[in-house]
């Protein structure tokens, strides 16, 4: 006789065990089932991949702004510097070049002709002028007031009205009244005849006098008279009231024309005699003899 077990095939007593209250009875079987198929499909949806793709937008965007503003900067500028283009830019753009042949030569520049200015010497030079100009108003108004104290425009007597020339010149002082302290050299243009004041002082050669004043410049009371053959003469330093020529008046050769003063920019009283050729200052001693 064959022994048959109720239990073969039959569930787990502990996995189908019946609650006696009537209450639904769930295996270990399928609880572990359900278990495994909760971990399989059961899996909260990850949050990093949407931060990543946050992040990766934000990073090209970046990306493109850092691109694309220096971009538009630069044509931007480009732009205004165009519109608004600097001196340099304008000068090489104006910029002109200059071909020199080989046949041409440049002259040999001497350095006795240049001298170098510094900021000390201008100085010295305005102050120089500016004493100058001073000395030259002081003497245009010493002449202005000796003239109006006189109240006469009749020239003073100088004795003899004139000398015989010779060789169609004469010295514009009488013989031994004077002696020459010094000629033209360093700046100084003409020949000091040092004489008492009052001598008698004649024109060296006739001609025209196109300068009669009480107070020409440094040079006091003076006449100019033009020879009409280039050459011209001066009469400076003489006294107040001595002349005895007026502008635009012919004088002959020997004729007085005023007296030794002391006027202008004088030290004592002489006869400072100028005499020049086409415009040119030359020393007069050996021309007149003096």
């Amino acid at each position: 006789m064959t022994h048959t077990d109720s239990s073969a095939g039959a569930p787990d007593a502990a996995e189908s065990e019946t609650p006696t209250n009537g209450a639904s009875v769930i295996s270990r079987r399928d609880m572990r089932r359900a278990e495994r198929e909760f971990r399989a499909g059961a899996k909260p949806k990850s949050t990093v991949r949407p931060v990543r793709s946050l992040a990766t937008v934000g990073a090209v965007l970046a990306l493109l702004a850092g691109v694309a503003i220096p971009a538009y900067a630069a044509t931007s500028g480009s732009a205004e510097q165009s519109d608004n283009p600097s001196a340099h830019e304008l000068a090489e753009q104006n910029a002109q070049t200059l071909s020199v042949g080989e046949g041409v030569k440049a002259d040999d520049l001497e350095v006795s002709n240049y001298a170098a200015t510094t900021p000390e010497e201008i100085e010295e030079k305005k102050a120089a002028e500016a004493a100058k100009r001073a000395e030259e108003a002081a003497a245009e108004a010493e002449a202005a007031a000796a003239t109006a104290s006189s109240g006469t425009s009749t020239p003073a007597d100088i004795g003899d009205s004139s000398v015989e020339p010779v060789g169609g010149a004469v010295n514009p002082l009488p013989s031994g009244s004077y002696y020459i302290s010094r000629t033209v050299g360093s700046g100084h243009a003409g020949a000091d005849m040092v004489a008492p004041g009052g001598t008698p002082i004649y024109a060296a050669k006739s001609g025209t006098v196109t300068i009669s004043s009480e107070g020409y410049f440094g040079y006091g009371v003076a006449v100019k008279i033009q020879h009409g053959d280039g050459t011209e003469t001066l009469y400076a330093h003489m006294t107040y009231g001595s002349r005895q020529v007026t502008a635009g008046q012919q004088v002959s050769a020997g004729q007085a024309i005023g007296a030794v003063g002391n006027t202008g920019r004088s030290y004592g009283a002489h006869l400072h005699f100028e005499y020049r050729i086409n415009g040119a200052v030359v020393d007069p001693v050996p021309y007149f003899g003096l």
